[in-house]
């Protein structure tokens, strides 16, 4: 395998968050794709789904950290939650186990995702807590029901309305209720230190989208809610790339090249094409990978 040696990044750290929660997160440009409780137009693809699986299994204490910050903020018992943009119900189940009383909700516009949904949590023994909405967060006339919690990770970037989402959220809390949203801040780095130099190389030559790293305080105060607290949640994990990491990585390299490689050099293409690959110079032949990223959580009541 060639490699392209490139200056080893800082270890990632935010200022953004009014105190940090220790955890990992994917990011995007647009990361890990999601199926959301709205119109999704790209990444579609067979592996969608087990891109999730494993972005959640890479990430588990991000996700943990998450949750345990909802839980902490949560005002009143908490009886019934929506997981808006649900994907394939990761967090999902997070949230069933983190509130072992309470109804989960679903809600994602691909029944497929849906589906999923309702097959891993009978298989993670909550089956009869969580029930799916097939449903789209930003239409007017979607009446989702009262909850005590919502929670939305990297899904509503993605609407085609943000503001009528927000104010679909802030009608379905009941007062006190919490908002949480999760969104990514940037794209995840995959590749260990001798190789990020030429990561950033390839993401660049598939193209940035940085409108995709939104600051919700705005919508969030225009739609009613109090004002958020904001957490920084950082990645910074490495992990043996014979495991679901390198899995992972693999695959976020292969939707990488969907984007990159008509824009690469034939050398830059062979070393991404076997990198992504199963074979010789495989991403999981790397000994170790270092798998880095932020994500902000925002945590707003309804009054």
């Amino acid at each position: 395998m060639s490699t392209y040696p490139g200056p080893t990044p800082d270890r990632p750290h935010s200022d953004r968050g009014q105190g940090a929660v220790p955890g990992h997160g994917p990011a995007h440009d647009h990361g890990p794709p999601h199926a959301h409780g709205h119109g999704h137009a790209h990444d579609h693809g067979s592996i969608l789904g087990r891109l999730l699986e494993l972005d959640a299994e890479v990430h588990a204490d991000m996700l943990a950290a998450a949750t345990a910050r909802v839980d902490e903020v949560a005002e009143g018992p908490v009886r019934r939650v929506l997981d808006i943009g649900s994907g394939v119900g990761t967090g999902t189940i997070a949230l069933a186990h983190r509130f072992p009383e309470a109804e989960i909700v679903a809600v994602d516009i691909s029944e497929d995702m849906l589906s999923q949904v309702r097959d891993r949590a009978q298989a993670a023994g909550v089956g009869d807590r969580v029930t799916t909405r097939r449903a789209d967060i930003a239409a007017p006339d979607d009446d989702l029901g009262s909850a005590d919690v919502v929670w939305a990770s990297a899904s509503l970037h993605e609407t085609s309305d943000p503001d009528a989402a927000f104010g679909n959220l802030f009608a379905a809390l009941r007062p006190g209720g919490l908002l949480a949203v999760l969104e990514m801040d940037a794209a995840p780095r995959v590749l260990p230190a001798e190789l990020a130099g030429w990561e950033e190389q390839v993401r660049a030559a598939g193209g940035g989208t940085p409108a995709d790293h939104p600051d919700w305080t705005e919508q969030i105060a225009t739609a009613g809610f109090e004002a958020p607290h904001t957490d920084s949640l950082v990645t910074d994990l490495h992990a043996a790339a014979d495991g679901p990491a390198g899995e992972y990585a693999a695959l976020e390299l292969q939707r990488i090249g969907a984007r990159a490689l008509p824009s690469l050099e034939q050398k830059d293409q062979e070393t991404l094409r076997a990198l992504a690959g199963d074979g010789a110079g495989s991403v999981r032949e790397l000994g170790e990978l270092w798998i880095r990223g932020t994500r902000t959580l925002w945590t707003t009541h309804r009054p």
